[in-house]
């Protein structure tokens, strides 16, 4: 402690001589305005973070009730259009319009048909209507309830529908790009979803002047209109002429959708004045919703932060204001008890116990408080290094603690090693265990996932199915470990090895499933190949022409025959594209060859 207080002592001395004189009081206000300064700036700065987050979460919040009523109108219309292809696919009357020859037939057919579909068309159905159209026979058949007469775009929207149709419709045939997603339709007011279901064109139709649900979003001075990606408005509601939008917004109004998507844009509208625009895009369609929102209401959340801002940067200015006032009367004093301090300190005397030179008491407990920590300085070098020795002790205790679960997990795997010898518990609870994982798949509600997954619940399937039948299944698989994070939908491969079991396994006679996972580059995109093939007897040649054709053969399905294949060519169009492919060929020296190719998309869980 003699050679710290010599050390300061010398270099004291060895200092210049003369220094430059500076005022504490002019350090002091220096200090001041540094700590307000800054005190201002870190206060804007937090203004504009809790801005930009109640911004965001404002814009969050329209986006989830975006998002929350497109995934309720996405499930209702996959609904209504599932209702639709069951019934094209199912429905006697509605193949055997497309055959029958007689007139007085096609009208009871048509009647029962028509019931049947506006049966399901309720006052709250999303859908106005369903319509079938047969080209060959020049059919054309519209089913809605009569309950469901459209506002401002009135009825009969069937008869624009037929004319659209028939523009659509060449030789028989429609473009892929119509058939691909619900689409919208200039001066109507609706969009439309077409469908071709064998020989015969389906549909429904959505009256967006009767859209239900939008009543949420158009209160509270809101606009709703549906755009396209481009910023075009297609539609709007009666909201925007009301504000004072007086051209024609499908050829004037463009609005900054892209960007809207992702963030809050602010945009002026003539006549309507300076809006928030929040986009979000449909899953049923590649048009967007899109809502204009007053700039008012959109920050309605800050007023409350507003005023207290105000009342905290008034505190603010009132706090430095008295502290320094206070600080520039009282400073003298401290800085008497801190000079005669540092000049002890100066002098060396560190064992030395420090006189206070005035009576004040904040004099007193400064040198007190110093007199004491020298004392104490001894001590706390000596408490720092035990605290460090504890500290390493404490982390070596650590590192052996962590020990202990590997210890105990090598014991239970020595335990459960040790009780291999009984071979039909092991059996039996292999089967339950593969069972159950086999169930929660089979029964599970998700639309897609990955095809590692896939993969493995076919071979659980085959591992219940060898249990079943011993000795007599067989299952060879060859995997591209690049496209196993493939998105598909469940079954897609479970369904064909079922049929195959079903029609090719016979007990006691050796049976092979083989398959086959690779991927195809053709343009710079990647295709998913699935190849599934046993060792049965195949089809014949007539059938293989009808499977090759399976959505253009309804009699596919009747007396319950190739409706697991139909289902599967079906979700396959309608889930992965029309890219996506399904065939059927013999396999020279197996049997049937099933082939799946779609375009690859890569699972995501969200």
């Amino acid at each position: 402690m003699h050679n710290f207080g010599g050390l300061f002592h010398n270099s004291y001395k060895s200092s210049p001589v003369v220094k430059p004189k500076r005022s504490l009081l002019r350090r002091f206000d220096i200090s001041f305005f540094s700590t307000m300064f800054i005190f201002t700036a870190l206060l804007a700065a937090v203004t504009i973070f809790i801005y930009m987050r109640l911004r965001d979460f404002t814009y969050d919040s329209i986006q989830d009730s975006l998002r929350f009523y497109d995934n309720r109108l996405d499930v209702e219309l996959n609904q209504d259009i599932m209702f639709l292809i069951e019934n094209c696919t199912s429905d006697p009357d509605i193949i055997r319009l497309r055959t029958t020859m007689h007139p007085n037939e096609e009208v009871g057919y048509i009647v029962r048909i028509q019931t049947r579909l506006s049966s399901q068309i309720t006052t709250h159905s999303v859908i106005r209507g369903y319509f079938l159209y047969y080209p060959d026979k020049n059919i054309f058949l519209p089913a809605y309830s009569t309950a469901n007469t459209g506002t401002g775009t009135g009825y009969p929207f069937p008869s624009f529908i037929r004319d659209l149709l028939k523009a659509h419709i060449k030789d028989g045939t429609v473009d892929e790009a119509v058939l691909k997603n619900w689409f919208f339709v200039e001066d109507r007011n609706c969009l439309i979803r077409l469908l071709k279901v064998g020989g015969t064109y389906a549909g429904a139709w959505i009256d967006l002047n009767n859209l239900p649900g939008f009543e949420e979003f158009s209160g509270n001075d809101a606009i709703w209109l549906i755009t396209d990606n481009s910023g075009r408005v297609l539609y709007a509601d009666e909201s925007l002429a009301k504000e004072g939008y007086k051209d024609d917004y499908s050829k004037d109004l463009k609005l900054p959708v892209s960007r809207s998507l992702k963030e809050p844009v602010y945009a002026r509208i003539p006549g309507v004045g300076r809006r928030i625009v929040i986009s979000f895009k449909q899953s049923f369609s590649d048009y967007c919703f899109t809502v204009l929102l007053p700039q008012e209401q959109f920050l309605v959340a800050f007023r409350s932060l507003y005023v207290l801002l105000l009342l905290l940067i008034l505190w603010a200015v009132f706090f430095f204001i008295s502290y320094s006032h206070m600080g520039r009367r009282i400073i003298g004093i401290p800085v008497k008890s801190l000079m005669a301090v540092t000049e002890s300190i100066h002098k060396g005397n560190l064992d030395n116990r420090i006189t206070p030179p005035n009576d004040y008491e904040e004099t007193v407990m400064i040198t007190d408080a110093f007199n004491k920590l020298l004392s104490e300085i001894s001590d706390l070098r000596i408490s720092v290094y035990e605290e460090e020795l504890q500290a390493r002790e404490f982390e070596l205790k650590s590192l052996k603690n962590q020990v202990a679960p590997h210890f105990l997990i090598n014991c239970l795997n020595t335990v459960f090693m040790s009780a291999q010898d009984q071979s039909n518990i092991e059996v039996t609870n292999n089967i339950i265990s593969t069972l159950s994982a086999h169930l929660r798949y089979t029964l599970s509600d998700r639309d897609v996932v990955p095809l590692s997954e896939e993969l493995e619940y076919l071979e659980n399937y085959i591992t219940l199915t060898q249990y079943r039948f011993p000795g007599t299944l067989q299952y060879e698989k060859e995997t591209d470990p690049d496209i196993l994070d493939a998105k598909v939908f469940p079954l897609i491969l479970l369904t064909l090895t079922e049929n195959s079991i079903k029609t090719g396994l016979i007990m006691g006679e050796p049976f092979l499933i083989r398959v086959r996972v690779s991927k195809k580059i053709e343009n710079g995109e990647t295709f998913v190949c699935l190849e599934h093939t046993d060792s049965g007897v195949g089809l014949s040649d007539e059938k293989l022409e009808k499977y090759n054709n399976i959505l253009e053969q309804p009699d596919v399905t009747e007396k319950g025959t190739g409706i697991g294949l139909y289902n599967t060519a079906m979700r396959l169009k309608l889930i992965m594209g029309p890219e996506a492919v399904l065939s059927f060929a013999n396999e020279e020296g197996m049997g049937l060859c099933v082939t799946i190719r779609f375009p690859y998309r890569k699972y995501d869980e969200e």
